[in-house]
């Protein structure tokens, strides 16, 4: 095969998708799927007594029908449909897709032992992550929490009561939902557990740009070409991934440095519910790393700059992640709460009654006074009575 004709496989992405509605962070995080879906289980880092593999778990967040998640992942989907990467239905049980898994059974040579070895590599591309994980299914949750860390053999119970296993487990999950799915998607207990700290939550609460009109243009046809041809280049690599020693140097001192954060009470995301996540973060990026040296190159190398862009696009990430879940709290009026602080962000200035006539239907005054105290001790808005007007309003504070 030829050399690539990109010089970097996520920025003739980003490229591609430039004149497209979604953020840009949904483009470059679906790219980073697309990559992690390609290298399958064929490829890996050495840690200590493990594997590190790259596949991930990525979700897009956002209101339904205001930040196109779907089209961002359509746009992801037809540029893989081509490559041979096997893909899962949308909407599958739990038994249908442990099946799909098994069938997925796939051969390459290791480069190191010249030995034919096998695994069984599987990709869900979901805009409707509610379909396809169901409604607080415990015990799929708990099978996607093991399938994340592509264990050699995985077994399991048939329907016959008896046993069965899958060698060389590979599961890469792009989906999307929209906020409030989520209290119904996932039980009280996943939150902050096994699961979600194995998933990288993408928010966003707007579309990026307003495109009445898509072009195709000329260089837009050529990207399209020039991306499913590297894919199906970088769908060539096996073998281990292996940081240079300035990388090495660097990942180290980042490692203590976030170690030290933690242990001092200053973990990158401040909600309790995310400590399972900071915990795993440097397998995060570890799996990124990898994802981003294969954008760049064939040669296995994790270069300083690879390593580097795999931490500044999830610091990107983690910026906006604690607000996956805002609504999804123990505290009675959670859900409601969450709706009015993207309302009262909105507005800047808005009255009680108004507030009351929109929301009439999810509280009544009791509950709206009670949350207005609560949003002005947090001090995200100040509550203003005009005594001429018999009004009080709410102005958002930045």
């Amino acid at each position: 095969m030829g050399s690539r004709q990109l010089n970097d496989w996520l920025s003739g992405y980003i490229e591609y998708t430039d004149e497209t509605e979604p953020p840009l962070s949904y483009n470059i995080w679906t790219g980073v799927s697309l990559i992690a879906a390609t290298l399958e289980r064929r490829v890996h880092i050495a840690w200590g007594f493990e594997k590190i593999y790259p596949n991930m778990y990525i979700v897009l967040i956002g209101p339904s029908g205001k930040c196109r998640k779907g089209s961002a992942m359509n746009v992801g989907k037809d540029i893989i449909k081509d490559v041979g990467i096997q893909l899962t239905s949308e909407s599958v049980t739990r038994e249908a897709l442990i099946r799909s898994m098994q069938r997925a059974v796939m051969d390459y040579i290791n480069p190191d032992t010249k030995n034919v070895e096998f695994h069984c590599a599987l990709t869900a591309m979901s805009p409707e992550l509610s379909v396809f994980l169901g409604q607080s299914d415990v015990k799929f949750l708990a099978d996607l929490t093991d399938w994340y860390d592509s264990v050699d053999k995985w077994t399991y119970e048939t329907k016959g009561a008896g046993t069965d296993e899958i060698k060389g487990v590979c599961f890469n999950l792009l989906g999307a939902t929209a906020p409030d799915w989520l209290q119904s998607i996932l039980p009280e207990e996943a939150i902050g557990g096994g699961f979600t700290s194995r998933i990288i939550f993408v928010v966003e609460e707007n579309k990026r740009k307003t495109v009445p009109e898509p072009i195709v243009t000329p260089r837009i046809t050529e990207l399209r070409g020039a991306l499913k041809s590297d894919l199906e280049r970088i769908k060539l690599l096996a073998g281990e991934f292996v940081m240079t020693e300035e990388t090495k140097s660097i990942y180290t001192a980042w490692y203590q440095l976030q170690d030290d954060n933690i242990k001092a009470g200053n973990p990158p995301i401040d909600d309790p519910r995310f400590a399972g996540y900071c915990e795993r973060r440097a397998t995060h990026v570890r799996k990124m790393s990898m994802v981003f040296a294969a954008s760049r190159a064939q040669d296995l190398l994790i270069i300083a700059d690879d390593f580097e862009r795999a931490l500044n696009l999830l610091i990107s990430a983690e910026q906006k992640m604690a607000k996956v879940f805002s609504g999804l709290g123990s505290a009675p009026y959670a859900k409601i709460t969450e709706k009015l602080l993207r309302y009262f962000k909105q507005k800047g200035v808005v009255s009680r009654s108004e507030t009351i006539t929109l929301f009439h239907r999810d509280l009544d005054l009791t509950m709206l006074e009670t949350i207005e105290k609560t949003l002005a001790a947090m001090k995200v808005i100040k509550i203003k009575i005009n005594v001429e007007e018999n009004e009080t309003y709410y102005q958002w504070k930045d």
